[in-house]
């Protein structure tokens, strides 16, 4: 009886035990097909991955792309307090000191911004596309001169009636001094039929005829210029192209005069503002001038290079004609051109010298002290 017991027991243990075998090879047998199906996409998307992402970075608007000015203007928008909590992980020292209750908003703000490019605090980055007009203040101020804000951003100037415009006299190119520098300087007009229009009764002033009160300064202080006078407007009429293609014509007109005269570095293209006398008039040593202010394309790859060129006239302009210049302006987004052909050279720039209201006197001054602060520049830097 005892021995029938003990059999019974050792084959009840010993079915249990198969049993237990087959249900625990069923469940490996079970996993491993179902790895078997994620294998695949797995190493398939680790293939993609790497196309993927640089398709991304290829179609990407260029604002967005890794940059020196991208990252730190990423990092400008996040609190300062959290800058320092997290210096605190690397020296501990830092705790000893009392930190700012971080602001939360100021997080999301920062999260919502990176991801929409809206900004909770910037009521312009949801209205600009919305309300007509708005967009001129689309522009962001990386130096403000005296008296600039968003209130008075530069306006670029509107297409003109062509009944309206008059031709600019024409005048021969100032070179009879002779130049003790290389002609590297080059002066022209992206919007030649802009003009001043004086409320006193003087006659309109063509913003041609402010290249040449610059050159005609450059020449006497034996700096080589050269003025290039092409009519941009006569050109977008002659093939049939909108007013909006101005830069398209002018970038042709610059690129084949740096053809013929590989030395020239310094491109200026010489505008005037639209906004009134009161925003574009400065009183210098007793004498009223024209502002001037320098407006930087923010949609190439060397932009950055040209707002150091224009950092640098200001910086000029304030030591030697304090509230002459109304700043440096970067300008980018879809309703403006973002390259102004600046591109093409580092030491490229745009001038909005005065507004529609100045006067030739004003102008006058303000040319000569541009020309004075562009030779000082040239000067320094071919003297190295």
């Amino acid at each position: 009886m005892q021995a029938e017991f003990r059999s019974a027991f050792f084959f009840s243990a010993y079915a249990y035990r198969t049993r237990r075998e087959k249900g625990l090879a069923r469940i490996l047998l079970q996993k491993k097909s179902n790895a078997a199906i994620w294998i695949a996409p797995a190493c398939a998307a680790l293939i993609v991955m790497p196309f993927w992402t640089a398709g991304l970075f290829t179609v990407m608007p260029f604002s967005y792309h890794f940059s020196f000015e991208s990252m730190s203007r990423a990092a400008a928008e996040l609190p300062v307090s959290s800058f320092y909590r997290l210096l605190t992980f690397e020296n501990k020292s830092f705790k000893a000191a009392k930190t700012e209750q971080v602001d939360t908003l100021q997080w999301v703000d920062a999260a919502f911004h990176a991801a929409s490019s809206i900004s909770l605090r910037d009521p312009r980055t949801f209205l600009g596309k919305e309300l007509p007009g708005f967009s001129i203040y689309d522009g962001r101020i990386l130096i403000a001169g005296e008296g600039t804000n968003y209130t008075n951003m530069p306006i670029e100037s509107v297409e003109p009636d062509p009944k309206s415009i008059s031709q600019p006299p024409v005048e021969d190119e100032p070179g009879q001094v002779p130049a003790a520098y290389e002609k590297k300087i080059l002066l022209y007009f992206t919007h030649t039929s802009e003009a001043f229009t004086p409320g006193n009764g003087q006659a309109p002033v063509h913003i041609v005829e402010v290249g040449d009160m610059i050159a005609e300064k450059l020449a006497e202080r034996k700096i080589g210029v050269s003025v290039n006078k092409t009519d941009i407007g006569e050109l977008l009429n002659k093939k049939g192209k909108q007013y909006s293609a101005s830069y398209e014509e002018s970038r042709t007109v610059v690129a084949s005069a740096q053809q013929q005269q590989p030395s020239l570095e310094y491109l200026i293209d010489i505008h005037r503002d639209s906004q009134l006398k009161d925003v574009t008039t400065a009183v210098i040593n007793g004498q009223q001038m024209a502002k001037t202010v320098f407006v930087v394309g923010g949609e190439h790859p060397g932009y950055e290079e040209n707002a150091r060129f224009a950092a640098a006239l200001h910086e000029l302009f304030e030591k030697y004609y304090p509230g002459l210049s109304r700043g440096v302006i970067v300008k980018s987004g879809s309703q403006t051109n973002g390259k102004f052909n600046q591109d093409l050279s580092k030491r490229a720039a745009l001038i909005e010298m005065g507004g529609v209201e100045n006067t030739r006197e004003e102008l006058e001054r303000s040319a000569a002290a541009f020309a004075d602060i562009l030779s000082r520049f040239v000067k320094s830097e071919q003297n190295e």
